[in-house]
């Protein structure tokens, strides 16, 4: 089922592609049935065919000309056939409600990769915007 991912930094190389070929099967077979992925304004998805179905309706609406572009950050193995990854992003292309172009926006996608029979799949994405100019107060606590 979908694109062989052989390490686990290859899984935001293919996330992207897919996103920009706006290929929502390919996107969707990335992830394992049971995932979770929480997108930059906080709704939780449960499943791969949740994040299938809400990333498809996006790509017919508001990304359906956009690119994403980036690199991987960071890959921290956490245990045999687990593994962190941070892909640093930017999105051009994004449309608003009104179909206006939305400008440019950059984040931080956190993908939990998990090994299998058909290579590595993301079990969890938590992906986040970067909102230039904020920064939390020195001794401030989350």
């Amino acid at each position: 089922m979908g694109v062989t991912t052989s390490k686990p930094e290859h899984l935001a190389t293919a996330f992207a592609n897919a996103w920009n070929r706006h290929d929502m099967d390919e996107f969707a077979s990335l992830f394992v049935a049971d995932a979770n992925f929480v997108n930059v304004v906080g709704v939780w998805w449960k499943d791969r065919s949740e994040i299938e179905a809400a990333h498809r309706a996006t790509h017919d609406t508001m990304f359906r000309d956009s690119r994403l572009e980036g690199d991987v950050s960071s890959v921290v193995k956490l245990a045999p056939g687990l593994a962190s990854v941070h892909y640093t992003w930017t999105l051009t292309g994004v449309s608003a409600p009104d179909g206006s172009p939305a400008g440019l926006r950059k984040g931080i996608l956190l993908l939990i990769a998990q090994e299998g029979p058909s290579g590595w799949r993301i079990k969890v994405a938590q992906n986040t915007d970067i909102v230039p100019g904020t920064i939390a107060p020195a001794g401030s606590e989350m």
